[in-house]
């Protein structure tokens, strides 16, 4: 049983270093998974533990080590703005190439609850890695794409900063329950985007985005030291 710890061990230094390579990376919380390696480590340190166990428990130690070198060398991949699009580019700037894009909101987003309204982007419920989009020919314009884009990044900021806590419930949970927002995620979510481009209008035009709140300063202020919390990029 010893040879299998030294080997779990071994396993646990990769993985934390290859998991050293998202340090400051606002998705390193979904990205590593570092519950489900800490509930190896916690196993692992169990006194009786036995041979066939810590056999298992290295084997589950590689399987997560290998997950994580895949998922950095596809964002090694990712990081190209293939598409040459401003959605890509943003996209791939805020998590260095660890989260994708697709433009399939029509068919991966749920429909809009606002009558006369249409989905423009969405994170889906079972993968908090990627942004989905309208096709940016369907967008009025930069404005709107951008906007749009950096809403659906600050959705995926949410769940990592959930993701940091055994209880799900993280920085964002006490904003909202302060009354931050109008304790609305997706109103956070327009004012993360308000925020970034120091924008004070959801309206551009005939264009016309978001929940309908545009945040106040004292907002923008929780915000900023919310974003900084969570390694979240936000222009000075």
């Amino acid at each position: 049983m010893a040879e299998q710890l030294v080997l779990f061990e071994a396993e646990r230094e990769r993985f934390y270093a290859l998991a050293a390579v998202l340090d400051g990376n606002p998705v390193k919380p979904l990205v590593t998974d570092f519950d489900a390696f800490q509930r190896l480590e916690k196993r692992a340190g169990q006194p009786n533990l036995g041979s066939f166990s810590a056999q298992t428990l290295v084997q589950q130690a590689a399987r997560q080590r290998q997950q994580l070198q895949r998922r950095i060398a596809a964002a090694e991949k990712r990081r190209v703005n293939r598409s040459g699009s401003l959605t890509e580019g943003i996209v791939d700037r805020a998590g260095d190439g660890f989260i994708d894009i697709r433009w399939d909101a029509a068919s991966a987003c749920g429909a809009s609850e606002r009558e006369g309204w249409r989905t423009s982007g969405c994170i889906t419920k079972g993968d908090s890695l990627t942004v989905h989009l309208l096709r940016e020919r369907e967008f009025g314009g930069d404005w709107d794409r951008r906007m749009i884009v950096v809403h659906e990044l600050a959705h995926i900021y949410q769940r990592a900063d959930r993701q940091r806590y055994d209880a799900r419930r993280g920085r964002v949970d006490r904003l909202l329950a302060k009354g931050l927002f109008q304790g609305s995620e997706e109103k956070m979510a327009d004012c993360y985007a308000l925020t970034y481009y120091g924008e004070w209008s959801l309206t551009r035009g005939n264009l016309e985005i978001g929940y309908g709140y545009v945040c106040g300063r004292s907002e923008r202020r929780a915000l900023r030291k919310w974003a900084a919390d969570v390694d979240a990029p936000m222009p000075g």
